[in-house]
């Protein structure tokens, strides 16, 4: 039997991968096309297209250091066609010349599709403090 649990990590080590390359569109291969973002104290992006703008426009700003997820729980349906993905996220910059960093939770919902599997929903939130 496949280990889908297993899956969706490495698919998250490479979403990870693609962020520090500063790969907007790599980012968003792993999404649907019709996928709803939620950003920690931001819009909801939905679509494919508008999650690719939303990262080319931050991977261009001066500073920006990348995001890295780390899935705690990886849960997958019975059926092994629907998952949902709970973690922690961290964004790192540099403003004037310090670090900054933001971080909180996320969660993830993943479909298995004809060409793997793809996030359909993100939900960000930030932690306080």
């Amino acid at each position: 039997m496949r280990d889908h649990s297993a899956d969706i990590r490495a698919l998250r080590r490479q979403s990870n991968a693609a962020i520090a390359s500063l790969d907007a569109q790599y980012v968003c291969t792993f999404m649907s096309d019709d996928v709803e973002v939620a950003v920690a104290g931001g819009p909801v992006l939905r679509g494919r297209t508008a999650n690719i703008d939303a990262w080319e426009a931050q991977m261009r700003t001066k500073g920006f250091g990348g995001y890295v997820r780390t899935p705690e729980q990886v849960t997958v349906d019975p059926s092994g066609t629907t998952a949902h993905e709970v973690g922690h996220w961290v964004g790192r910059w540099r403003v004037n010349g310090r670090a900054h960093e933001q971080e909180g939770r996320y969660t993830a919902e993943w479909k298995l599709g004809a060409m793997g599997w793809e996030i359909v929903r993100e939900t960000f939130t930030e932690d306080g403090g």
